[in-house]
């Protein structure tokens, strides 16, 4: 777990987009996302353009957002995540999560975007 965040960084650097996914999945996956690591989380998911771990940090936030709100300081968030916020938090409210509108790419969840990519033929993070 520890090595990830160094892959992501370097495989960012280089452009090398598959391991920069995998790398974010493993990341996703390996890491609890807490009150205490959210921000850090969301800061470092924006700057490196990590949209599923940005995805899984905007629904803790959302899901614990009495909790985050006492406890989570948002003045280091880029006024640009706000919208992602709101939709996160609209998103939290709708049972089961999903996206309604077949077509809505602006809330489509990331993992259904990705999906929908690869059905295409097109790599999963759009450039194909």
């Amino acid at each position: 777990k520890t090595h990830v965040k160094d892959i992501i960084d370097a495989a960012d650097k280089y452009s090398i987009v598959n391991l920069k996914l995998g790398a974010e999945a493993a990341y996703v996956k390996s890491t609890k996302i807490t009150v205490e690591n959210a921000m850090d989380n969301l800061l470092y998911a924006d700057a490196l353009n990590l949209a599923l771990l940005k995805e899984v940090v905007m629904d803790f936030l959302a899901e614990n957002h009495d909790e985050a709100v006492k406890k989570v300081s948002f003045a280091d968030v880029p006024g640009h995540l706000m919208k992602d916020l709101l939709v996160a938090f609209g998103m939290s409210k709708k049972e089961g999560k999903g996206n309604e509108k077949e077509e809505d790419f602006d809330v489509m969840r990331v993992s259904e975007l990705r999906v929908k990519l690869d059905k295409m033929g097109l790599d999963v993070d759009g450039s194909r």
